[in-house]
């Protein structure tokens, strides 16, 4: 008896580690999205700028060139860390909102889009509700406190470079490497002149082409991985609010070999309710082995289908597959249906 409950006790430590481990990885994504956003909007100051043209040092992407006025009353020009594909933004003359510093009047940030905020704001929202599950749901440790202050670290890591060091320029793209030369050389040309030549215009109808037959696939496969995350969360949900809970018994693991290396799948034996026995391989196989011959488990499964519904019950790592499924689904679905309308065309 006192094993089993050393084995309970054990298994909901892991239990913990791996949400707190999936919270750093959110939290960390999050911060490394927003945090460089977050440091435009609260040090640098809103000014008025206007497109004067863009720059394109390489075939497809196209940096803006800004014009402003200083807070002192100076105009200044800027070139825009990041680069992107045509789009009305763009156009030459457009008016847009920017965030600059007065010590670095060459960089400038576009404070019109959210989406980074946006993402960052989700992603660490995701990370944070991990950590106060991993909280509530499973006791306290010192193992809990180890691995909270690596998540800490880690986060912090990742604030800082996200954002310049103490007399580095700033810069608004994910990347702190000093911009090419080729780049700050290269002429600034209305974009529309650099579209209207016949092979640009070639290369934009291809590109047309192209984005009419991708981004419905492309929506189609973020959609179809949502939804396959939609159904494995249901699935799960119903499991464990209206399933039958049992323990089992782990008789031996399975090696599957393959090309990119070799996994171990658990085979489970327990008996029903009703006394049935039944045996089944569990769905998630590890590398190395999580389990080991004779380890207690248990067991989920509805009652009318046993033997083909049965899975170990993994407590919260369970909701870990159709989390990131439908989380990457819906950004790779509305990642395409924004690359779409922000084009021309």
């Amino acid at each position: 008896m006192k094993l089993l409950e050393l084995f309970a006790a054990i298994w909901a430590a892991l239990n913990q580690v791996g949400v707190l481990l999936g919270a750093g990885f959110f939290l960390g994504l999050g911060t490394w999205l927003g945090g460089n956003r977050l440091y435009w909007r609260l040090r640098a100051k809103a000014v008025k700028g206007t497109v004067i043209g863009v720059r394109a040092p390489r075939k497809y992407l196209y940096y803006a060139v800004y014009r402003y006025k200083l807070p002192s009353g100076k105009w200044a020009e800027a070139t825009s860390d990041t680069g992107a594909l045509p789009n009305p933004d763009l156009v030459t003359g457009h008016k847009v909102r920017l965030l600059a510093f007065k010590k670095y009047p060459n960089r400038v940030a576009d404070a019109s889009t959210h989406v980074l905020e946006t993402l960052g704001g989700i992603f660490f929202g995701i990370g944070a509700g991990c950590v106060g599950v991993a909280l509530t749901v499973w006791p306290v440790t010192p193992i809990t406190w180890v691995v909270l202050a690596v998540v800490a670290i880690f986060v912090i890591y990742l604030l800082r470079r996200s954002t310049p060091r103490r007399g580095e320029p700033p810069f608004a793209s994910l990347s702190r490497r000093t911009r090419p030369a080729e780049l700050l050389e290269s002429p600034v040309h209305p974009i529309e002149e650099l579209l209207a030549g016949p092979v640009r215009a070639e290369r934009r109808r291809k590109q047309r082409i192209t984005g009419r037959i991708v981004t419905p696939i492309l929506v189609l496969a973020g959609l179809g991985v949502a939804a396959l995350g939609v159904h494995l969360g249901r699935t799960t949900f119903l499991l464990q609010s209206s399933g039958e809970r049992v323990q089992g018994t782990v008789l031996f693991l399975e090696l599957k070999k393959t090309l990119h290396g070799s996994t171990y799948y658990p085979v489970v034996q327990f008996a029903t309710l009703e006394g049935t026995t039944v045996q089944f391989r569990d769905v998630m196989g590890t590398n190395p082995p999580a389990y080991r011959e004779g380890d207690p488990v248990d067991v989920l499964y509805f009652r009318n289908l046993p033997e083909r519904t049965a899975t170990i019950d993994r407590g919260m790592l369970d909701w870990l597959a159709p989390g990131v499924l439908c989380v990457m689904g819906s950004l790779l679905a509305g990642v395409a249906l924004w690359a779409r309308l922000g084009a021309f065309g």
